[in-house]
């Protein structure tokens, strides 16, 4: 009987780390920052509080205590415990089990002030996790010092400040949590959504488990758009010429798909070409990627927003298995599939007119429909303000960020946008700025000649690898290149000269590249080459 009613004041204790606060700038949509310090829902009854943010709540959390909240008490009122002891008399480990019992802020605000005391710098995450769950100004008060302690790293005061400093100190330092971390964080979670116990006891590996964050939405709580209806060009007179799309080609097949609907819904369960795709769009790190939705037994999945991160990064969940995934690597982490890798397309960011100029029988997106719960009834469906632009517009204008993530070096700003190429074991960066400045050009990654070819929002990448007749040597590293008339095509691309030297005229395949801000691109990749050289940045 006391598990049940525990539970219950639980999840009215934890509301609040599924709510964000509104931004009128945002728009419409529901987002992932981190849950406000200050909101607390310790004595409520009403646990329907734990649901997805309102349709209009976007931007990053407001931590500024409340004014009418009560002045902190010296001697904090605790619950009973199972055995009837005082809470104050307890272990800490036998502390943390009450706690997991009842999750409730004197509770929180006592072990992770305890942890701190210790000095034993296991207990960070830990703190982290007690940290971005309670929602409650002396839960993260305290919270914020004992990382202080166990980090050697000042405080700021702030929340949103602390929780990213600290987490990404955790990240890089990598950090074994210890035993019983992983019950420890699957019950706690499992009070945000009942799902995420079973989604995160999957993950066998500690330090990984550490570095995933609660994104703010339970799963699905950011709806994916599953067979989305189709426009040709014509119908899509709603479309400007200067907005974003990504653009895909499989087969005879090419579609654009708007950025302003992928950021609002950040997948898209599609087919094209025939071929069963999945569209990840993590609005966070600003990265689109394509991938091929069927498995080598010839199974096909679909996905789904799991309401989880990783260093700032989506992670993706497939109804069929329910192994979680990687949105950067496209690769399973935990799970019944567990170290598989998607196949990837290559996806072009362009902007409208371009994509509708090189592919004029492209398809496009129709606006979705508002989203509709039928099995909650009562709750209003979610609109979104698909004007482009609107989404994330305050996380985009500013430098911080609003998850923890690698501590990453400051060759880019974090949120300096990158084209990224990963070839055999060999990573590259390159500016997105001074890209849209030069031509095309060679960039020889790992031994393999690259031909660069910008445009405006992006560029396409192409191997020279093996091209008939023409030794590598030829493409010397640097070389800008000249594209034959007409030869910018979706899946080749046909040039008639190299550094003005070696004259030929040859068809290059396209490969695979995408985009990201520097920091996500990093985390994954810190052994990435950097374009351009630190003499012209």
């Amino acid at each position: 009987m006391r598990k049940l009613i525990c539970a219950a004041v639980a999840v009215s204790v934890l509301a609040a780390a599924c709510s964000t606060s509104a931004d009128p700038d945002e728009g419409s949509a529901p987002t992932e920052p981190p849950a406000t310090s200050s909101t607390l829902a310790a004595d409520s009854a009403d646990s329907a509080a734990a649901t997805e943010p309102a349709a209009d709540d976007m931007g990053p959390p407001d931590t500024t205590p409340s004014d009418t909240a009560p002045p902190p008490t010296t001697q904090p009122f605790f619950p009973g415990t199972e055995d009837g002891r005082p809470f104050l008399e307890l272990t800490l480990t036998e502390k943390i089990h009450e706690f997991l019992e009842l999750p409730n802020t004197a509770f929180a605000a006592n072990i992770a002030g305890e942890m701190g005391l210790t000095g034993d710098q296991r207990w960070v995450p830990w703190v982290m996790d007690i940290m971005r769950t309670a929602g409650a100004r002396n839960v993260s008060d305290t919270s914020m010092g004992a990382l202080e302690r166990l980090t050697g790293i000042e405080s700021s005061g702030d929340f949103n400040t602390d929780y990213v400093r600290y987490g990404s100190w955790y990240r890089t330092n990598g950090v074994d949590p210890g035993e019983g971390y992983e019950t420890f964080k699957s019950e706690l979670y499992a009070y945000l959504d009942f799902r995420f116990g079973d989604m995160l006891a999957q993950v066998t590996d500690r330090v990984t488990l550490g570095a995933i964050q609660f994104g703010g939405v339970r799963r699905g709580g950011i709806p994916e758009l599953n067979n989305p209806e189709r426009l040709t060009p014509a119908q899509a007179d709603f479309m400007t010429d200067e907005e974003l799309v990504l653009g895909v080609v499989i087969g005879a097949e090419a579609g654009a798909y708007p950025v302003r609907f992928l950021a609002r819904h950040e997948l898209a369960n599609d087919v094209v070409g025939g071929v069963p795709v999945a569209l990840g769009y993590c609005t966070l790190c600003l990265t689109a990627l394509m991938f091929d939705r069927r498995l080598p037994s010839g199974d096909v999945l679909s996905f789904q927003t799991s309401g989880l991160l990783m260093d700032s990064n989506k992670i993706m969940i497939d109804n069929e298995t329910e192994s979680l995934w990687n949105h950067l690597s496209g690769t399973a982490f935990a799970g019944p599939l567990a170290g598989t890798k998607l196949e990837q397309f290559p996806v072009a960011t362009v902007r409208w007119s371009d994509w509708l100029a090189d592919h004029p029988d492209t398809f496009t997106l129709d606006t979705p429909p508002p989203t509709y719960f039928p099995e909650m009834p009562e709750r209003p469906p979610i609109s979104y303000d698909y004007t482009p632009g609107a989404a994330y517009r305050t996380y985009y204008s500013s430098e911080d960020l609003w998850f923890p993530t690698f501590e990453t070096p400051d060759v880019f700003e974090l949120k300096t946008e990158v084209v990224t190429v990963d070839r055999g074991g060999f990573a590259l960066a390159l500016g997105l700025a001074a890209l849209e400045q030069e031509g095309p050009f060679v960039y020889v990654l790992g031994g393999e000649p690259l031909v660069i070819v910008p445009n405006q929002g992006g560029a396409r990448v192409y191997s020279a690898a093996e091209v008939a007749g023409v030794p590598a040597e030829a493409w010397r590293h640097g070389a800008p290149v000249e594209v034959a008339l007409g030869g910018v095509l979706h899946d080749e691309l046909r040039v008639n000269g190299v550094d003005g030297r070696n004259r030929i005229d040859v068809t290059l395949p396209r490969i695979v590249s995408s985009q990201s801000f520097w920091f996500a691109w990093f985390g994954l990749h810190p052994d990435t080459e950097i374009w351009p050289p630190a003499d012209h940045r």
